[in-house]
């Protein structure tokens, strides 16, 4: 059994544990002291589903210790004894003094040990990298309880006999990576109960005689929460499947996923605290204690800090392997593929054309009809049409990597985006045997060019409002109204035309259809404007242009779902974007790298620890989103939470980038010392478009919160 049924099965089964009196017995009986025992589970990742389901219960039951001991201490403890974990200052804020070990004994002051008054035996891990076990009674051992946030933690001061074993450098980074994972994901753990607690009031819970879960104040607070803790899940799942399959990296997106958690879980146990209220104050709720439990979690062996530091360690490294190595996976399931289209573009595609690109102005340098040809010949401009079409039906993974290897090589398919990627996929599907034959084949070949023409003056991100009409006229259909805001309409050879077909303006969704239309139709009237990002974009007016019917898609009122199908396809493409800022990330961490003194900063270190974070969940949450088992709902809500997330990171990226670099990041690209060759400021130009685009981010997050939180309207 492999992937989430068996994830899902052990949870379930400790879950049924905690439901009881949840006794360090019941444990011992359940196996779960057995991890890293090479008897039971050696899976870091199996470990983090069972502290996730600790956090959810805030329990402190020492499960994480036992696998600790199992791992680097075989031996030195009793098989079923309860254990407490006490560590070294390791560099850390909160020590009163180092922990050494001597022959046959360890002496110092551990801090903020937890659990340490119910331990049979004390784990100590000293600063000279002494893995120690001292009895609870031994001799020169004390213990000074000290009340905190959480109950339970104490100082140990020792001086005392103990059984140890002496670990190498690099088995204390490993044992301190192992044990902030497992406390990050008991915080997650922690959170989500907190969360799926509110969710559930939420609903019920009427003010002004609605539930509250209905009010968008409270729905963007959760949509920011949920995308939170999708990003920690699936950090904590993709660094402990990195482990278990011995990924050179698998530390890297340890701390990854640790910086994640450590900067965002704290946000939403406070985010959840809000949308309670008053309730949420009784400490006979739940809420205080998942509250606590999530901050007691998060903050010790450094905390966020620590993690990001450890993170900007990796990507900072000189003659390191840098940003792009934390998505480098040993077994890439797009492999052979990814081979393929790079082998043909290093015969296709050379670095003079790329220089040459590059010295275009930018909105000329994306319209390359010349290489969207040479695409097209090749067969590469057919990606995501079905093999009955004579297409490559290629994967969304392989979409992914398909733009991936086009950005690393500096060239371009734009002119191919809305022609190939989204309008003929629908002209395959929905499309009359007249305009299939008409269209598929310059599309193909890179001639037939295409522009969307959705939004409107007064309908943006509520689409199903268009006014634009087109009336049934034989067989014809004639044309009126305006689109705006269209971006490539000065230049594509088709749109993709949303207009209203049936008179009642009350029938929203299900008066909507589709059509083909060719933009030196009689009628058309553009209008350009130059957009902030360097780039054209146009206001269309339709004049009764007359539209056959053969250049309808699918039945007439039935667009809304055809639509439907067109945006999935744009969704695909918006993955292009965590790539963009992927690699202007590794651009930005190639000038600090090249700055010997900015390198050194703690600031530097910790914003760029910071971003790599957020940039391995931005991908992740665009692979999720890509995931065939994705449907309905859910696949709504996934999309909404990539494309906000990778928007609201370019942004971040960018102001980041003007932080660390100062002036010469708002240089374009041919000044003298320009970093990244102008990057920074073309894309900080640009984010405003992807936050906006699309969908504004407030309208994803409603679907966020209303599709896959289901929180009503």
């Amino acid at each position: 059994m492999q992937g989430d049924e068996h994830t899902e099965l052990l949870a379930e089964s400790v879950r049924r544990m905690l439901a009881g009196e949840a006794l360090w017995s019941n444990v011992i009986e359940q196996g779960l002291t057995g991890f890293f025992s090479g008897e039971h589970s050696d899976s870091l990742a199996d470990l983090l589903v069972v502290m996730t389901e600790l956090g959810r219960r805030a329990s402190v039951l020492p499960v994480l210790e036992s696998s600790i001991a199992n791992r680097y201490g075989r031996g030195l403890t009793g098989s079923n004894s309860r254990l407490a974990l006490a560590v070294g200052t390791f560099g850390r804020k909160e020590h009163s003094g180092n922990l050494v070990f001597e022959p046959e004994r360890v002496l110092g002051v551990a801090r903020f040990v937890e659990g340490a008054a119910d331990a049979d035996e004390w784990l100590v891990l000293t600063d000279d990298y002494y893995l120690c076990a001292v009895k609870r009674d031994a001799e020169g051992a004390s213990l000074e309880s000290t009340p905190a946030l959480v109950p339970g933690f104490a100082n140990l001061h020792l001086w005392s006999p103990a059984r140890a074993r002496q670990l190498t450098h690099e088995q204390c980074a490993e044992l301190l990576a192992i044990v902030r994972l497992g406390w990050a994901a008991r915080a997650y753990g922690a959170a989500v109960e907190g969360f799926e607690s509110f969710l559930r009031y939420g609903k019920e819970r009427k003010q002004f005689g609605q539930p509250i879960a209905s009010f968008q104040a409270i729905q963007h607070k959760m949509a920011n929460s949920h995308m939170a803790l999708e990003g920690c899940r699936l950090q904590l799942a993709a660094a402990g499947r990195a482990h278990d399959e011995g990924a050179a990296n698998w530390r890297a997106l340890a701390a990854s996923a640790t910086a994640f958690a450590a900067g965002s879980l704290r946000k939403v146990a406070l985010e959840t605290q809000h949308c309670f209220g008053a309730i949420g104050f009784s400490e006979e709720h739940p809420a205080p204690a998942l509250f606590r439990r999530v901050h007691a979690d998060l903050v010790r062996l450094g905390g966020v800090g620590k993690a990001r530091a450890e993170l900007a360690d990796f990507v900072l490294a000189e003659d390191g392997p840098g940003v792009d190595a934390l998505f480098s996976h040993a077994d890439d399931p797009v492999a052979s593929f990814r081979a393929r289209f790079r082998a043909w573009l290093a015969k296709n595609w050379s670095s003079q054309e790329r220089d040459a690109s590059r010295a275009r102005p930018v909105g000329e340098r994306v319209w390359d009809l010349q290489f969207a040809g040479r695409l097209g010949r090749a067969g590469w401009s057919t990606l995501n049409w079905p093999k009955a079409a004579d297409g490559l039906d290629a994967t969304p993974f392989e979409q992914l990597a398909y733009a991936e290897e086009l950005l690393k090589a500096g060239a371009t398919d734009h002119s191919l985006i809305c022609s190939c990627r989204i309008m003929a996929p629908e002209v395959i599907a929905h499309g009359s045997q007249t305009l299939k034959e008409a269209l598929l084949p310059g599309m193909r070949a890179g001639t037939v060019t295409g522009c969307l023409g959705y939004s409107e003056p007064e309908s943006g991100s509520d689409l199903a409002s268009l006014r634009t009409r087109a009336v049934r006229d034989g067989d014809e259909y004639v044309v009126n109204g305006q689109k705006i805001w269209t971006t490539d309409g000065q230049r594509a050879s088709h749109m993709l035309l949303a207009a209203r077909t049936h008179p009642d303006p009350k029938m929203r969704h299900a008066g909507i259809s589709l059509f083909i239309v060719p933009m030196n139709a009689p009628g058309i009237t553009i209008h350009t404007m130059e957009a902030m990002y360097g780039q054209k974009f146009c206001s269309i007016f339709f004049d009764n242009v007359r539209v056959p019917v053969d250049s309808r898609l699918g039945e007439e009122n039935a667009g809304w779902a055809i639509l439907a199908g067109a945006l999935a396809n744009e969704r695909i493409a918006m993955g292009g974007l965590a790539i963009r800022v992927q690699a202007l990330l590794g651009s930005i961490a190639q000038s600090v790298r090249q700055r010997p003194q900015l390198k050194q900063e703690s600031l530097t270190r910790d914003r760029i620890g910071q971003l790599a974070a957020e940039m391995v969940t931005s991908r992740l949450l665009v692979a999720q989103s890509l995931a065939p088992a994705s449907v309905g709902p859910a696949q709504l809500a996934q999309a909404a939470m990539a494309k906000v997330f990778a928007s609201e990171l370019a942004q971040s990226v960018c102001e980041s980038a003007l932080d660390l670099l100062g002036s010469v990041a708002l240089l374009g690209q041919g000044s003298s010392e320009v970093p990244a060759d102008g990057d920074i400021e073309l894309l900080l130009r640009s984010t405003i478009m992807y936050v906006v685009g699309g969908g504004s981010n407030e309208i994803q997050r409603n679907i966020i919160a209303q599709r896959g939180l289901g929180m009503g309207r």
